[in-house]
């Protein structure tokens, strides 16, 4: 028997043996989940209400989904899951609710997300991330020895993603296996040199293995990187309008790497009127402003910023930049 046919089989399996399989909602069970929305960004507000409006028109299975994937990228995920479940009754063969609903609950319930993650596979084994989250949440679950299946065969599948490798050195870490979780994770580091998690686990490992200067490294860098990459994952990044003051300042920044000047300070501009606050919005269009030699516009979009975060060393740096002649760097917003 392959190894891709008894990962299917294992999932097949863990979905019919499972007693914690929730109950698939009745079709009564469908009123509309609405989470408290006081004090939410007025621009999100309008993208749910308008998703909630469709659903109350026809009800369909897209129009759950499509309420599901707004709630979804906003974090109200209680509600999100409730409308995947929906949809899934109502279109039991499209996957992409049934892995929705998984990640949903992926840190809430793992017990529960494992459980959709098993059934969800049974339609993307050959997709690598669904497999590292299985793998994750089977840990959580202390099922150690299937997680390292999974995790492997997602190393297997993207070759070029550090996420599968880096959890492989975890498992490796736990099991006190320090020279195995070492190779995992520099290997995890030959493919993403940027991957924070790989980092700290390999300190870990260096120290383990009387590597102290190595250690010593890999805890340095790992400071300075996010300890939560993000994952190319098409099954999990519904195609939504963007809505709210960072999402518009994310599509914006898209727009400009695309050579899209103009639409780009549009979104920026939606994003300023939504949250006033929002400085990564700010910033972002002055550097923008600033590169078209509109540096007066510039200069009053973070002298707004200074009134109104008057403390704020980051406002200060950056106006004084810009005063001198120099350009913006507005980073990322993770």
């Amino acid at each position: 028997m392959s190894a891709r046919l008894a990962l299917a089989l294992a999932a097949l399996l863990a979905v019919a043996c499972s007693a914690e399989t929730p109950a698939v909602p009745s079709a009564a069970a469908d009123a509309l989940p609405v989470p408290d929305l006081a004090g939410v960004d007025p621009d999100v507000v309008a993208a749910i209400e308008t998703a909630l409006a469709a659903v109350r028109t026809e009800a369909s299975a897209d129009a759950w989904g499509r309420l599901g994937n707004r709630y979804f990228v906003h974090d109200f995920l209680p509600e999100a899951e409730r409308c995947f479940a929906r949809a899934e009754e109502l279109d039991p063969g499209r996957v992409a609710w049934t892995y929705r609903r998984a990640l949903c609950s992926i840190d809430a319930n793992p017990a529960e997300a494992a459980v959709h993650l098993a059934r969800a596979l049974v339609q993307l084994e050959e997709h690598a991330p669904a497999h590292e989250n299985y793998a994750h949440v089977l840990t959580r679950l202390g099922r150690d020895a299937e997680a390292e299946e999974h995790y492997r065969r997602a190393s297997a599948l993207d070759p070029r993603s550090a996420q599968a490798e880096t959890g492989l050195g975890r498992l490796a870490l736990a099991r006190g296996d320090f020279a195995a979780a070492r190779a995992h994770l520099e290997e995890a580091l030959r493919r993403d040199a940027r991957h924070g998690e790989a980092h700290s686990a390999l300190a870990q490992a260096c120290l383990a293995l009387g590597d102290e200067a190595g250690a010593r490294e890999h805890a340095a860098l790992s400071r300075t990187l996010p300890q939560a990459s993000r994952r190319e994952d098409v099954y999990a990044t519904p195609s939504v309008a963007p809505a709210g003051a960072r999402a518009r300042t994310r599509f914006g920044r898209q727009l400009e790497r695309q050579q899209k000047p103009e639409e780009a300070a549009e979104q920026y501009r939606i994003a300023l009127r939504g949250n006033p606050d929002y400085y990564f919005a700010r910033v972002s269009l002055a550097a923008l402003l600033a590169r078209q030699d509109r540096r007066d516009e510039a200069v009053e979009l973070l002298r707004e910023a200074q009134r109104r975060t008057p403390d704020s060393a980051q406002v200060r740096r950056d106006l004084e930049r810009l005063l001198a002649g120099g350009t913006l760097e507005p980073g990322a917003d993770d």
